[in-house]
Protein backbone atom coordinates (compact mmCIF):
# COMPACT_ATOMS: atom_id res chain seq x y z
CA UNK A 1 0.00 0.00 0.00
CA UNK A 2 1.12 3.27 -1.10
CA UNK A 3 1.07 6.41 1.93
CA UNK A 4 -1.93 8.13 1.10
CA UNK A 5 -0.81 8.09 -2.55
CA UNK A 6 2.67 9.42 -1.71
CA UNK A 7 4.86 7.04 -4.29
CA UNK A 8 8.89 6.69 -4.81
CA UNK A 9 8.37 8.21 -8.03
CA UNK A 10 6.67 11.38 -6.45
CA UNK A 11 8.79 11.79 -3.27
CA UNK A 12 10.93 14.12 -4.34
CA UNK A 13 7.61 16.67 -5.22
CA UNK A 14 6.37 16.44 -2.17
CA UNK A 15 9.22 16.61 -0.14
CA UNK A 16 9.37 19.95 2.11
CA UNK A 17 13.07 19.52 3.35
CA UNK A 18 15.12 16.86 5.43
CA UNK A 19 15.13 16.70 9.20
CA UNK A 20 17.67 13.93 9.36
CA UNK A 21 20.37 13.23 6.85
CA UNK A 22 20.69 9.32 6.20
CA UNK A 23 24.06 7.54 6.71
CA UNK A 24 25.00 4.02 6.23
CA UNK A 25 23.57 3.26 10.01
CA UNK A 26 20.39 4.94 10.30
CA UNK A 27 17.67 6.21 7.62
CA UNK A 28 17.02 9.93 6.39
CA UNK A 29 13.69 11.56 8.06
CA UNK A 30 11.93 13.32 5.07
CA UNK A 31 8.97 16.08 5.78
CA UNK A 32 6.59 15.51 2.74
CA UNK A 33 3.45 17.36 2.16
CA UNK A 34 0.28 15.97 0.02
CA UNK A 35 -2.83 18.13 0.15
CA UNK A 36 -3.63 18.92 3.66
CA UNK A 37 -1.60 16.22 4.83
CA UNK A 38 2.57 16.69 6.45
CA UNK A 39 4.08 13.80 7.23
CA UNK A 40 7.25 12.46 7.90
CA UNK A 41 8.80 10.00 5.80
CA UNK A 42 11.57 7.60 7.44
CA UNK A 43 13.38 5.84 4.44
CA UNK A 44 16.37 3.34 4.33
CA UNK A 45 16.99 3.81 0.54
CA UNK A 46 20.27 6.06 1.18
CA UNK A 47 21.72 3.98 4.17
CA UNK A 48 23.82 0.54 3.35
CA UNK A 49 23.00 -2.30 1.71
CA UNK A 50 21.96 -4.80 4.30
CA UNK A 51 20.29 -2.14 6.10
CA UNK A 52 18.65 -0.74 3.12
CA UNK A 53 17.74 -4.27 1.52
CA UNK A 54 17.16 -7.07 5.00
CA UNK A 55 16.52 -5.51 8.19
CA UNK A 56 15.26 -1.99 7.40
CA UNK A 57 11.65 -3.55 5.38
CA UNK A 58 11.62 -5.42 8.11
CA UNK A 59 12.17 -3.06 10.85
CA UNK A 60 9.10 -0.88 9.10
CA UNK A 61 6.74 -4.11 8.56
CA UNK A 62 7.11 -4.13 12.32
CA UNK A 63 6.82 -0.49 13.20
CA UNK A 64 4.12 0.30 11.02
CA UNK A 65 1.83 -3.01 12.53
CA UNK A 66 2.39 -1.04 15.97
CA UNK A 67 0.97 2.05 14.73
CA UNK A 68 -2.32 0.27 13.52
CA UNK A 69 -2.57 -1.36 16.97
CA UNK A 70 -2.52 2.24 18.40
CA UNK A 71 -4.57 3.98 15.70
CA UNK A 72 -6.79 6.79 17.16
CA UNK A 73 -4.67 6.69 20.27
CA UNK A 74 -4.31 10.10 22.17
CA UNK A 75 -0.82 11.44 21.60
CA UNK A 76 0.75 9.24 18.86
CA UNK A 77 0.69 10.30 15.71
CA UNK A 78 -1.26 8.99 12.71
CA UNK A 79 0.55 6.21 10.43
CA UNK A 80 -0.33 7.70 6.68
CA UNK A 81 1.20 4.60 5.03
CA UNK A 82 4.03 2.48 3.71
CA UNK A 83 5.99 4.82 0.54
CA UNK A 84 7.56 1.32 -0.39
CA UNK A 85 8.82 -1.22 1.38
CA UNK A 86 11.90 0.54 2.02
CA UNK A 87 10.08 3.79 3.45
CA UNK A 88 7.68 4.73 5.70
CA UNK A 89 5.09 8.16 6.47
CA UNK A 90 4.02 8.99 9.73
CA UNK A 91 1.52 12.46 10.74
CA UNK A 92 3.99 15.07 11.64
CA UNK A 93 3.51 16.51 14.71
CA UNK A 94 4.53 19.95 14.50
CA UNK A 95 6.68 21.29 18.17
CA UNK A 96 9.56 20.49 19.21
CA UNK A 97 11.22 18.03 21.26
CA UNK A 98 10.97 17.40 25.01
CA UNK A 99 14.51 17.41 25.03
CA UNK A 100 14.74 20.64 23.73
CA UNK A 101 13.24 22.43 26.73
CA UNK A 102 15.55 23.72 29.73
CA UNK A 103 14.72 22.18 32.87
CA UNK A 104 11.59 23.68 35.08
CA UNK A 105 10.28 25.01 31.53
CA UNK A 106 7.58 21.98 30.74
CA UNK A 107 4.30 22.93 32.88
CA UNK A 108 3.14 20.65 35.74
CA UNK A 109 0.18 19.41 32.86
CA UNK A 110 2.63 18.36 30.07
CA UNK A 111 3.54 15.82 32.83
CA UNK A 112 -0.19 14.48 33.74
CA UNK A 113 -1.07 14.41 29.90
CA UNK A 114 2.75 12.56 28.66
CA UNK A 115 1.61 9.87 31.83
CA UNK A 116 -2.11 9.74 30.42
CA UNK A 117 -0.63 9.19 27.02
CA UNK A 118 1.37 6.03 28.27
CA UNK A 119 -1.13 4.34 29.93
CA UNK A 120 -3.37 4.76 26.40
CA UNK A 121 -0.39 2.98 24.85
CA UNK A 122 -0.02 0.03 27.45
CA UNK A 123 -4.09 -0.13 27.59
CA UNK A 124 -3.06 -1.32 23.60
CA UNK A 125 -0.97 -3.48 24.77
CA UNK A 126 2.31 -1.68 23.47
CA UNK A 127 5.22 -0.47 25.54
CA UNK A 128 7.81 2.17 24.02
CA UNK A 129 11.30 0.91 25.18
CA UNK A 130 12.94 4.09 24.74
CA UNK A 131 11.10 6.80 26.84
CA UNK A 132 14.13 8.28 28.54
CA UNK A 133 15.24 9.43 25.30
CA UNK A 134 13.42 12.90 25.41
CA UNK A 135 13.66 13.17 21.11
CA UNK A 136 11.22 10.93 21.31
CA UNK A 137 7.90 12.79 22.73
CA UNK A 138 7.47 16.12 21.01
CA UNK A 139 5.94 18.82 22.52
CA UNK A 140 3.14 20.25 20.51
CA UNK A 141 0.75 23.25 20.93
CA UNK A 142 -0.48 24.03 24.56
CA UNK A 143 2.26 21.67 25.90
CA UNK A 144 0.17 18.63 24.56
CA UNK A 145 2.85 15.58 24.32
CA UNK A 146 3.21 13.24 21.13
CA UNK A 147 5.17 10.06 21.35
CA UNK A 148 7.04 8.84 18.15
CA UNK A 149 9.45 6.30 17.08
CA UNK A 150 8.34 3.34 18.10
CA UNK A 151 10.85 1.48 16.22
CA UNK A 152 11.84 -0.55 19.38
CA UNK A 153 8.30 -0.70 21.06
CA UNK A 154 7.45 -4.34 22.21
CA UNK A 155 3.99 -5.84 22.30
CA UNK A 156 2.43 -8.19 24.33
CA UNK A 157 0.82 -9.97 21.00
CA UNK A 158 1.51 -13.31 19.35
CA UNK A 159 2.27 -15.92 21.66
CA UNK A 160 2.84 -14.78 25.74
CA UNK A 161 4.35 -17.06 27.01
CA UNK A 162 5.89 -16.73 30.76
CA UNK A 163 9.22 -15.01 29.10
CA UNK A 164 7.33 -12.78 26.98
CA UNK A 165 5.19 -12.12 29.39
CA UNK A 166 8.28 -11.24 31.93
CA UNK A 167 9.52 -8.50 29.13
CA UNK A 168 6.84 -7.09 28.84
CA UNK A 169 6.09 -5.72 33.15
CA UNK A 170 9.54 -5.22 32.98
CA UNK A 171 9.59 -2.96 29.51
CA UNK A 172 6.30 -1.17 30.75
CA UNK A 173 8.13 -0.22 34.41
CA UNK A 174 10.81 1.16 32.35
CA UNK A 175 8.09 3.17 30.70
CA UNK A 176 5.90 4.56 33.54
CA UNK A 177 9.95 5.15 35.70
CA UNK A 178 10.70 7.41 32.36
CA UNK A 179 7.46 9.51 32.68
CA UNK A 180 8.16 9.64 36.35
CA UNK A 181 12.51 10.66 35.89
CA UNK A 182 10.92 13.19 33.17
CA UNK A 183 8.75 14.76 35.42
CA UNK A 184 10.89 14.90 38.40
CA UNK A 185 14.59 16.38 35.92
CA UNK A 186 12.96 18.18 33.43
CA UNK A 187 10.02 19.39 35.61
CA UNK A 188 11.43 19.81 38.45
CA UNK A 189 8.40 18.42 40.28
CA UNK A 190 10.38 16.61 43.12
CA UNK A 191 7.98 14.19 45.28
CA UNK A 192 10.42 11.61 47.53
CA UNK A 193 7.99 8.88 47.07
CA UNK A 194 8.15 9.32 43.03
CA UNK A 195 11.89 9.37 43.41
CA UNK A 196 12.44 6.23 45.10
CA UNK A 197 10.16 4.30 42.71
CA UNK A 198 12.27 6.16 39.63
CA UNK A 199 15.36 5.10 40.74
CA UNK A 200 15.61 2.40 43.02
CA UNK A 201 17.02 -1.01 41.41
CA UNK A 202 17.41 -4.23 42.56
CA UNK A 203 19.99 -6.97 41.49
CA UNK A 204 16.69 -8.82 39.60
CA UNK A 205 16.19 -5.03 37.44
CA UNK A 206 19.90 -4.73 36.64
CA UNK A 207 20.22 -7.36 35.69
CA UNK A 208 17.28 -7.55 33.07
CA UNK A 209 18.65 -3.49 32.35
CA UNK A 210 21.56 -5.02 30.84
CA UNK A 211 19.63 -7.35 28.62
CA UNK A 212 16.92 -4.49 27.39
CA UNK A 213 20.01 -2.36 26.88
CA UNK A 214 21.76 -4.84 24.81
CA UNK A 215 18.79 -5.40 22.43
CA UNK A 216 17.87 -2.16 22.15
CA UNK A 217 21.41 -1.28 21.20
CA UNK A 218 21.40 -4.00 18.68
CA UNK A 219 17.96 -1.88 17.48
CA UNK A 220 19.17 1.19 17.18
CA UNK A 221 22.31 -0.10 15.34
CA UNK A 222 19.72 -1.32 13.03
CA UNK A 223 17.43 1.96 12.49
CA UNK A 224 18.07 4.78 14.69
CA UNK A 225 14.58 6.04 15.44
CA UNK A 226 13.88 9.64 15.14
CA UNK A 227 10.98 11.98 14.31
Amino acid sequence: MQGGGLSRENLALCAQGELRTANPHRPRLVLVEMGDTRAVVKDYRPCGWLLREVFGPKLLEREEAIYRVLEGCPGVPRVVGRVDRQALAVEYIEGRNAGEYADGTLPPEFFTRLREVVDAIHARGVVHCDLKNRQNVVVAEGYHPYIVDFSTAFTRRGRFGLLRRAAYQRFLLDDEKAVVKAKLQVGKLWDPAEAEFAFRRGPGERAVRRIRDSLRWTFKLLSRGGR
